[in-house]
């Protein structure tokens, strides 16, 4: 991580002409970039790649600094309010328990995951009481390990697009730079409504707040409808044929990034 920051300062001053030219159509003009590049128009813009990678450092560096900064441990309290806790904590677990997520073996309790096996089950349980105290350790290894499951999906996400677009006869690699423009798009977007939110929640000045507040929802719709004409404009089908592959294209690659997420909790504490 350290060199790819190295040689993203380096060579900033060479390339930030081009970064300009680079940032404005990949946040406004859905799939101009990528077309552009495939059709040879490859030197005013920063390669997909390279914008990816620093892209995916910078975004999660910041996510990383944020929410390790924001966490509070063990924080005094008041009897009354260790009272409440222990109730809502009570409830929670009655409601696991019925379910059967929520599991007492021998006097101790264990949240029950069911794609471990019994050891590492127990290894998990025993990593989370250690870290009960020290969240900062998760949350930096879940945050460094963040980047590389989002490399990691890029390719199956062109692997998706190429499925669902084998009619259109473009080459894996063309999905491919579809996949590094929106993945680049998203986390700028992501960033974006952290900052905005920061600034929301710290300021003192009303009309700044809702200022913040309007462009985080704006963003959050952008996002969506932004996806959506990349493929359209990109792909050049019709817009209910767009449409239902776009569905698809969401529907499948959230569920790709729930068991991503899910996994990246589990490996943060027990690799922590």
């Amino acid at each position: 991580m350290s060199g790819v920051l190295t040689e993203f300062f380096g060579e900033f001053s060479n390339w930030d002409s081009r970064l300009w030219r680079t940032l404005l159509p990949l946040w406004f003009w859905p799939g101009y970039l990528s077309k552009r590049y495939l059709n040879g128009h490859r030197v005013p813009y920063v390669p997909p790649l390279r914008l990816y990678l620093f892209t995916s450092v910078l975004t999660f560096l910041l996510f990383s600094s944020l929410f390790s900064n924001n966490v509070v441990v063990n924080q005094p309290q008041d009897a009354q309010s260790v009272a409440q806790q222990q109730q809502v904590m009570t409830d929670v677990k009655q409601q696991l328990v019925e379910q059967g997520v929520w599991q007492e073996d021998h006097d101790l309790e264990l949240f029950r995951l069911p794609f471990l096996t019994l050891a590492q089950q127990q290894a998990y349980n025993e990593k989370m009481q250690q870290l009960a105290n020290q969240p900062k350790l998760a949350i930096n290894k879940f945050f460094s390990l963040a980047p590389q499951m989002m490399l990691l999906f890029l390719p199956l996400f062109a692997l998706m697009l190429k499925l669902l677009y084998w009619r259109s006869g473009r080459f894996y690699m063309e999905h491919l730079i579809v996949a590094l423009h929106s993945h680049s798009f998203i986390l700028h977007m992501l960033a974006a409504i952290v900052l905005l939110q920061l600034a929301a929640d710290y300021s003192s000045w009303a009309l700044l707040t809702t200022i913040c507040n309007k462009l985080i929802w704006l963003l959050l719709c952008w996002i969506p409808l932004y996806l959506f004409l990349f493929q359209k404009i990109y792909y050049q089908q019709g817009w209910a044929k767009t449409l239902l592959k776009y569905v698809l294209t969401i529907t499948i690659y959230n569920s790709m990034a729930l068991l991503g997420f899910i996994s990246l909790l589990v490996l943060s504490v027990l690799w922590a």
